[in-house]
């Protein structure tokens, strides 16, 4: 399936889902790169955006360590309604030399700006009490994610990678809390 026919799907699936009273819609669209956000919390975690190489970079820093990493969207139903799963599975294993990583696709939809997402995912992730590193997922291939990853396009997306680097497990689809330990347990080599 080439480019086009892929951000169409991608873009039937946003439009499907519903879009929180807090949407993204009317803004344009700009440049890719990194910028971390300052937050009134000390706890806030790390919210950026990053391209194919930052999220190389971000997955390589935890080389080492059992990690998950969770492919999602502010507007993709199932990915909200996981997440807290999600997280409380990253919580739970913290202690054991794991962490969670969130990837959010909330730039692919067509009309939305890089500030206006960033001001959204901000105020979500502080409504939310997320506690996990958000990286905001944007370039111009969005082929490349999916070929170097493996990923099947639409989200919610959850892949496990060991602690050599190596993608252990994938899950496609809503995921529940049994899963997601369940990917966690394979990603220290437990299962």
């Amino acid at each position: 399936m080439g480019a086009l026919m892929k951000r169409l799907v991608f873009l039937a699936i946003a439009i499907a889902c519903t879009l929180p009273p807090t949407g993204v819609a009317g803004v344009r669209a700009s440049g890719v790169g990194r910028r971390s956000l300052q937050s009134a919390t000390a706890n806030a975690p790390d919210i950026r955006v990053v391209d194919l190489k930052g999220l190389q970079d971000a997955i390589a820093r935890n080389r080492g360590k059992a990690l998950l990493v969770n492919f999602w969207a502010i507007w993709c139903e199932p990915c909200v309604a996981e997440l807290p799963e999600f997280l409380a599975t990253g919580r739970e294993y913290r202690d054991r030399n794991a962490v969670v990583l969130t990837v959010s696709y909330d730039l692919m939809i067509p009309d939305v700006t890089r500030d206006g997402v960033l001001k959204q995912m901000r105020a979500f992730v502080e409504a939310r009490k997320i506690d996990a590193p958000v990286l905001i997922y944007d370039a111009p291939d969005y082929d490349a994610i999916n070929e170097r990853l493996g990923l099947p396009g639409p989200v919610p997306v959850t892949i496990a990678i060991d602690a050599t680097g190596r993608i252990v497990d994938r899950h496609t689809g809503q995921a529940t809390r049994q899963q997601f330990q369940d990917m966690m347990k394979k990603a220290l080599g437990e299962q």
